[in-house]
């Protein structure tokens, strides 16, 4: 079982969305903030298009604001999930493709879609811990993990020594090893190992 991102208690959301519904922006942000990344990461689990993903949730988004004082919702945060998971099926439907993913969806689509947020959460959770990282020592991180460059090619890309490349790939793996937990860290350094070219973590 994958360790989900703090979320709000029900309480807590039932007052967000009592909020957004008597048009307060500032709540519609603080609601943006928190599931904008992690809905994108869940769509893309079901559409593999990660542009197409941010533009589903964005229009979810547009319609929470625009439909707020018509919304009867038990909770902000299954609304949101399950609003990006029918936009993201409506998609597939146009491409002549949502059958052969409902099939495998059957009989346990419940648990499916619990894996595909669970997923997503834990992407968002890594996405965000690289994010943190100081700019330049972002920059050598992606450079040497995620597009396979060597120190060498790095340090000549970006005119700095292979020495500098090295210690701040250090730096990186330093921080990410505090901020991440260690089923997340090894879920990022298997990435690393798979070479896989459809990254799962993407710098939103």
């Amino acid at each position: 079982m994958l360790l989900l991102l703090p979320t709000m208690t029900q309480e807590r959301e039932h007052i967000l969305f009592t909020e957004i519904r008597n048009g307060n922006e500032e709540a519609f942000n603080k609601a943006f903030d928190l599931y904008y990344s992690r809905l994108c990461f869940f769509s893309d689990q079901i559409l593999h298009d990660f542009d197409l993903s941010r533009s589903i949730v964005q229009q979810i988004f547009v319609d929470l604001w625009i439909k707020r004082d018509r919304l009867l919702v038990a909770s902000l945060q299954a609304y949101l999930y399950h609003s990006t998971r029918n936009a993201s099926l409506d998609v597939l439907k146009h491409k002549k493709v949502e059958s052969r993913y409902l099939s495998s969806l059957e009989p346990n689509e419940s648990i499916v879609e619990a894996d595909l947020m669970e997923e997503a959460e834990l992407a968002a959770r890594i996405n965000e811990a690289i994010q943190n990282l100081p700019e330049k020592c972002r920059e050598i991180f992606l450079l040497c993990r995620f597009e396979g460059l060597k120190y060498a090619e790095i340090a000549d890309r970006l005119n700095i020594s292979v020495k500098t490349v090295e210690m701040q790939i250090s730096i990186a793996l330093k921080k990410l090893r505090k901020d991440l937990s260690d089923y997340q860290m090894i879920q990022l350094l298997s990435f690393f190992i798979s070479k896989k070219h459809q990254l799962p973590y993407r710098v939103i």
